[in-house]
């Protein structure tokens, strides 16, 4: 019986990417761990490195919006005269 080694592998990815990618993978009942199993065991078996999204299209539009709120930009309020200017501001509409 030959016994299975495993390798521990870390990785760095931008929080938003992670998040949105994290949200695809839970709806498609699959954990990073295992998603990444998988694409080392396509790899490997076939050469190539797959990247193709197979979700529904609300999941990936659900995971855009994630991504694009770590864009946001924010401004801090913290006098009264910041806050009046932050209200009375209208975004140029």
């Amino acid at each position: 019986m030959t016994a299975l080694i495993k390798k521990r592998i870390q990785y760095t990815v931008d929080e938003a990417i992670s998040e949105s990618a994290e949200y695809i993978m839970a709806k498609a009942g699959l954990t990073p761990a295992t998603v990444l199993s998988m694409v080392y065991a396509e790899i490997a078996n076939t050469g190539k490195i797959p990247v193709t999204a197979h979700v529904r299209k609300e999941d990936l539009f659900t995971a855009k919006l994630i991504e694009a709120s770590y864009n946001l930009p924010s401004i801090k309020v913290n006098t009264d005269t910041a806050i009046e200017d932050f209200f009375a501001d209208d975004g140029g509409y």
